[in-house]
């Protein structure tokens, strides 16, 4: 019939419940994810249908959660170990890495920090929701 990653298939059922639990398992994480990523700012998941770009909010800040099993690039694992060499020798706080990405006369900045489990509530607290679930409702669910 065809390949799949470099197999050959004969059938399309020999690949198709197998991709079906891998997406299955894919989406449970990037959700599992997102929660989490939720209560280190001190936010809430977004789950209104209504907005789908939003992974996770603040009162005034918006998050995109992003996921990879790649190893964490080369570039930024040798800038982190700068950063905290810097800040320990400076006796200040690490800020983070500005990763500058340039296409010609145009330049784009992004500030690349590592926050974790522990540092949960980064925002003010006013954000999170009485019941302690940092998930949003939907529209529907609040009418």
């Amino acid at each position: 019939m065809g390949y799949h990653k470099n197999k050959e298939v004969d059938k399309e059922s020999e690949f198709v419940p197998k991709r079906k639990k891998i997406n299955r398992n894919n989406r449970r994480r990037g959700k599992e994810y997102e929660r989490r990523a939720a209560a280190i700012v001190g936010g809430k998941r977004n789950l209104d249908k209504s907005r789908p770009h939003t992974d996770v909010e603040t009162v005034d800040t918006v998050y995109e959660i992003k996921s990879t099993q790649q190893s964490v690039p080369n570039w930024l694992e040798g800038a982190y170990k700068q950063l905290e060499l810097a800040a320990e020798e400076s006796r200040k706080i690490a800020g983070g890495v500005i990763k500058v990405w340039t296409s010609g006369a145009k330049s784009r900045f992004f500030l690349i920090t590592e926050i974790t489990d522990t540092q949960k509530g980064l925002c003010d607290g006013n954000e999170r929701s009485g019941s302690g679930d940092p998930e949003i409702p939907s529209q529907r669910d609040t009418e």
